[in-house]
């Protein structure tokens, strides 16, 4: 038996060339560490990993292993692209020099920079490719490929048998073991290439399913790929093929931005013409790692966009739940309302919660649609919610929605809340003040937490809802009560809008007439002077709905398309007949007390008329006095007395307070003008 002294340089390679020739050679050979070889006369050969390992050899007896690379470890290089820089660590200069040889001569298209222990210099790179002995590897490398020792190649072991004389019967099972090792990596690689295939399969039918047009480039601007839609927005009659591999600035300039100018420049929201068509464009760098690979340029046809805009706006329409004024259609260039449109601009522009108060008949949500519409959500839905009309056994499902089998009835598969519905838009709660106590905390948690839970769930969902609400009542005063939440209130009370009375901008009254009459009918009616003069001063305790409703009386019982002083409704008329028995009235007064302290009762109660509440005695001696005039209790009563004898005033049974009557109302403007006249009178 033949024996072979193996040196070198480290444990773990001479393990490996053992276990390699006594597999090859099956018993004919023994293989012997230095450690085990007492001379180097009593061995056959010497052979060594690298001829630096020993001095003055018996050269007839030694031989320089060559080595290859390990064809089952070179997957992971296979997976790196070609152009990778890529230092070659080994602990020899010349094995290092060794192993790129090799590995160029397997085809690998790397940029191989060497490093072995004591080199002076070398590239910093971030790939290193080691056989085994990966503690080498200098500090910085970010991935290492390790393609493991380099075992003998298979020239090596025939001289082997040659130098031993040794029959090499086996040598075509170690070929064929060779070659199977060749057939596993290329099944592995094909079946690898399938996957890849049947990936650009299912990407290119991605590609062309957006709607999106988008356009791929190299990191030379090559166009690699365009998509069906692209071809479609920009109206290409000619084949891909064409395109595919030409310039991106030549086929496309207005798409290359910054692409030959050596830098990727990222676009967003870009505008451009092509065409005769608007596009915007949107274009992202493609890097692996710090290196450009290349660019995608994505783009959408305007016109498109916003045929889909519309598309939106009328299923939603369709649903009722899209706003259906603006701040157009609020009548009025009284210093009121050019106030409050320009609050209104200010508000539009947050997402806070929104109060809207005023009294009945004023066009609170008229406001909240306009506010809606000036918003960013004009888009989105607007849901308004009438609380009072609301029954308290349904708000809550309504509002927040309930799941399938919530309760009797219950639609299949549950239903959406108002509030889910009105999610990226706006909510208008009307008579926020009319909520039960039950219901303000379902709305409390709302508008705390953005979030709603439906009845009979168990999951929450998030929502994304501005919340505008209105009301005609002092929820200052319901709080004080006891029948609203203080919480909910300030809540809701961050930024309050206060819409005025039509008393408090009769200057709007004729655009308002005029506007009413339009829709009323198909002509302009003649309003005389007197009908005018009497639109005008009168005090619309019903605001704006009942100027509407007025019209559409006067309108229609008017003849010869004019308007009388008989075609007013009948609160008109009563004004008539106040004015006919007037002097007996002030005549009462006055032989009763001083007019002011009648005018003063009368007025405290017409603002007790506005705030819905009865009041008594007590409210009214305060409200005198804040307004200069000194009544005790008793001038209070007795004043009070008169003015029910006349049937100016209600007075309720006891602890109801008392309520000016609609004769009332009409005598304060009358009071008002002999006040005016005494005065100037005094002066003169």
């Amino acid at each position: 038996m033949s024996s072979i002294l193996v040196l070198t340089k480290d444990y773990r390679t001479y393990k490996m060339f053992k276990k390699q020739l006594l597999d090859f050679f099956q018993g004919k050979v023994s293989v012997l560490s230095i450690d085990e070889c007492e001379n180097y006369e009593g061995v056959d050969l010497i052979l060594l990993s690298h001829k630096e390992l020993l001095q003055n050899p018996p050269t007839e007896k030694v031989l320089i292993a060559r080595r290859t690379i390990n064809i089952a470890r070179l997957e992971e290089l296979i997976s790196l692209p070609a152009g990778t820089d890529c230092l070659v660590v080994n602990n020899f200069a010349v094995s290092t020099s060794e192993t790129i040889e090799i590995l160029e001569n397997f085809g690998f298209e790397f940029n191989f920079h060497p490093y072995y222990p004591g080199i002076k210099s070398y590239k910093k790179v971030d790939v290193a490719i080691i056989p085994e002995a990966t503690e080498m590897v200098p500090k910085g490398i970010k991935k290492i490929v390790n393609i493991g020792l380099r075992p003998l190649d298979f020239s090596t072991l025939i001289e082997i048998s040659l130098k031993l004389n040794i029959n090499i019967d086996r040598v075509n099972i170690q070929s064929a073991k060779y070659i199977q090792e060749i057939i596993r990596l290329s099944r592995k690689l094909s079946q690898s290439l399938n996957e890849v295939n049947n990936l650009n399969h299912v990407l290119d039918a991605i590609f062309n399913t957006v709607n999106d047009g988008i356009l791929a480039s190299d990191a030379e601007s090559n166009i690699i790929q365009i998509n069906e839609a692209a071809k479609s927005i920009l109206g290409i009659t000619f084949s891909v093929d064409e395109i595919i591999g030409k310039k991106l600035h030549e086929i496309f300039p207005k798409f290359a931005i910054g692409s030959n100018s050596g830098k990727a420049a990222d676009a967003n929201n870009h505008v451009i013409s092509f065409n005769d068509r608007k596009l915007i464009m949107n274009k992202r760098s493609i890097n692996d790692g710090q290196k450009n690979i290349g660019e995608l340029t994505a783009f959408q046809d305007v016109t498109r966009i916003q045929q889909l805009e519309q598309e939106i706006r009328k299923t939603i329409q369709k649903r009722g739940f899209s706003s259906k004024y603006s701040i157009q259609n609020i009548i009025g260039k009284s210093s009121r309302i050019m106030d409050i449109e320009n609050i209104m601009r200010k508000i539009a522009k947050t997402d806070r919660t929104v109060l809207i108060l005023g009294e009945n008949g004023t066009g609170k949500e008229l406001f909240a649609h306009s506010i809606h519409q000036l918003s960013s959500r004009k888009n989105g839905p607007f849901i308004p919610v009438n609380i009072a009309g609301l029954p308290e056994s349904l708000a809550e499902s309504e509002l927040f929605g309930y799941e399938d089998g919530a309760f009797t009835g219950a639609i299949r598969g549950g239903k959406q809340g108002l509030f889910e519905l009105a999610h990226n838009g706006t909510i208008f709660l009307d008579e926020i003040g009319d909520a039960s106590k039950s219901l303000q905390t379902l709305l409390l948690r709302v508008l705390q937490e953005k979030q709603v839970m439906r009845v009979g769930g168990t999951s929450i969902t998030p929502v994304e809802v501005r919340v505008i609400a209105a009301t005609n009542k002092d929820l200052k005063k319901l709080v004080e009560e006891g029948s609203f939440r203080e919480d909910l209130f300030y809540r809701l009370f961050v930024l309050p809008l206060r819409i005025p009375s039509l008393r408090d901008r009769r200057e709007d009254i004729p655009e308002l007439l005029t506007h009413f009459i339009r829709e009323a009918c198909p002509t302009i009616p003649i309003i005389s002077n007197e009908v005018m003069e009497r639109l005008v001063s009168y005090d619309w305790p019903g605001n704006v709905r009942e100027l509407e409703s007025v019209v559409q009386y006067m309108t229609t019982v008017m003849e010869d398309n004019i308007v009388t002083i008989n075609d007013l409704p009948e609160q008109f008329n009563i004004t008539e007949k106040i004015d006919s028995k007037s002097d007996h009235l002030f005549s009462r007064l006055l032989k009763e007390g001083d007019l002011q302290d009648f005018h003063v009762i009368l007025s405290c109660l017409l603002e007790a008329k506005y705030e819905r509440k009865s009041i008594g005695r007590g409210k009214i001696v305060e409200f005198s006095k804040e307004n200069g005039v000194q009544l005790s209790d008793q001038q209070v009563r007795r004043r009070m007395e008169t003015l029910r004898d006349l049937e100016l005033i209600h007075s309720g049974t006891k602890g109801q307070g008392s309520r000016i009557s609609h004769t009332g109302i009409l005598m304060i403007p009358e009071m008002e003008r002999r006040l005016e006249q005494s005065e100037s009178v005094l002066q003169v």
